[in-house]
């Protein structure tokens, strides 16, 4: 009898890892395939429509309608809706007093239904293989889980020229805080969502807003910071909201808490689920307004060596607003020209016509830099953090070669790609069936 558990349970295990491998190199396929294509007009939506349905088909298939329902919960699907709805109206209410805008999108019948099936063939299938990565996860392991499926869903949602039109530090430093941070948080509560009430849960939160950015002809634009502030606020509150609604047994079946901790200390477990989420948000709200500068300061990344050796390549300076008539030659300001901030030292000020003029220069430089204009100046630099910049850097830089070399040598990408997937296939193949083995052997 002990004999054929195990058996059993060492098929089970098998059929699950080969199931996530498939699903996952199925995802990945289509979306680097989608991404590397060069498509147009029409194709450009019917093409992907018909990948990711055939995507969700699958994940339907591999999930089983028998566990999906299963994993349903009236509930959970309640809250999520109620919090994307929410969602939704703060942003319109914000709206009102910073103004709306108009949907890129066509609103022609046919169009409406071309739009409806390309976002929900995606939608679709990112939840239901969503959902089946987060149920199939261990318990032991489930919060570490949470954000990888959040972080890998994150990546397919943002499109893959966003990472490659980064600019200077301005642009990433806004890109990571108006984009990454809110569709971040985003994932993270649609995976939690996935979790405790199956992709149904998940479906209903993210879908209200994908309805709404893609069949609204009116959408709301306070402005990126604010979005992105609300973006990464709502989710947070939403997580919450389930948290609290959530019985212990529940939770401890997800592995969100253990069975000693909701046995000798329930109350203080409960509040510490939480307490942890809301220094996540504290932290992420404090990149997200202090890369805009709206804390008083802004960071920079530093991309150039014209003032070596002051400043060097991949510091990080900080600069805050200041009044210009307190800048004196010989400090370090920030200032906006073609669209790109330069970050010089004061070398001399003119009084031109009643107008402030900053003679700047490179520590580096020969010359100085053309007059800078009173309304170009952005800030004084106070203080240099060393080498922190070349983070951004490398991940831009990483970012534009496998992106580069991917385009270039497309045949070269899906055969490597589907190699990786074997060659890690069968390891994991061999070592579930080693139990197999013994047990033949013994009888």
């Amino acid at each position: 009898m002990c004999l054929k558990n195990t058996w059993n349970v060492s098929a089970n295990l098998k059929v699950s890892v080969t199931k996530i491998a498939f699903l996952f190199g199925l995802v990945v396929t289509v979306y680097l395939s989608l991404n590397l294509l060069s498509l147009h007009g029409l194709m450009a939506y019917l093409v992907p429509a018909i990948c990711w349905g055939l995507v969700a088909l699958g994940a339907i298939l591999i999930c089983g309608p028998k566990n999906i329902q299963m994993w349903f919960s009236h509930d959970v699907v309640f809250t999520a809706l109620l919090i994307g709805i929410s969602q939704i109206i703060v942003l319109v209410f914000v709206s009102f007093f910073a103004g709306f805008g108009k949907s890129p999108y066509q609103f022609t019948p046919s169009a409406i239904a071309l739009d409806s099936a390309y976002f929900m063939s995606m939608l679709l299938a990112f939840e239901f293989s969503r959902a089946y990565f987060i149920k199939s996860s261990s318990k032991r392991k489930v919060t570490m889980a949470l954000v990888l499926i959040g972080l890998f869903y994150t990546l397919l949602r943002l499109p893959t020229q966003s990472f490659l039109t980064l600019g200077g530090p301005a642009d990433t430093l806004k890109f990571l805080g108006s984009s990454v941070l809110p569709t971040l948080a985003q994932s993270i509560f649609a995976t939690f969502l996935a979790l405790f009430g199956g992709p149904v849960a998940s479906i209903a939160y993210l879908g209200t807003l994908d309805a709404v950015q893609w069949l609204s002809p009116i959408l709301p634009n306070p402005g990126w910071t604010t979005m992105a502030l609300i973006g990464t606020l709502i989710p947070a509150v939403g997580l919450l909201a389930v948290v609290q609604t959530t019985s212990p047994f529940t939770l401890i079946r997800s592995g969100i808490l253990s069975k000693s901790e909701a046995r000798h200390n329930a109350s203080k477990t409960k509040k510490s689920f939480p307490i942890t989420s809301i220094v996540i948000v504290l932290v992420g709200v404090m990149l997200v307004w202090g890369s805009t500068g709206l804390l008083g300061f802004k960071p920079s990344v530093v991309a150039s060596g014209s003032m070596t050796p002051s400043i060097n390549v991949g510091d990080l300076a900080i600069t805050v607003p200041t009044n210009l008539q307190s800048i004196k030659p010989g400090d370090i300001i920030e200032y906006l020209r073609n669209n790109e901030f330069i970050t010089h030292r004061v070398v001399a000020i003119e009084n031109i016509n009643g107008a402030t003029i900053f003679i700047t220069k490179g520590d580096a430089n020969n010359a100085s830099d053309a007059p800078v204009p009173e309304s170009a100046v952005t800030g004084k630099v106070i203080y240099i953090i060393p080498k922190l910049g070349w983070v951004s850097i490398y991940l831009r830089t990483a970012a534009e070669t496998s992106f580069n070399f991917l385009t270039k040598n497309l045949s070269i990408a899906l055969t490597t790609m589907v190699l990786a997937i074997a060659a890690l296939s069968f390891p994991v193949y061999r070592y579930e069936n080693q139990p197999f083995r013994r047990l033949k052997r013994r009888r």
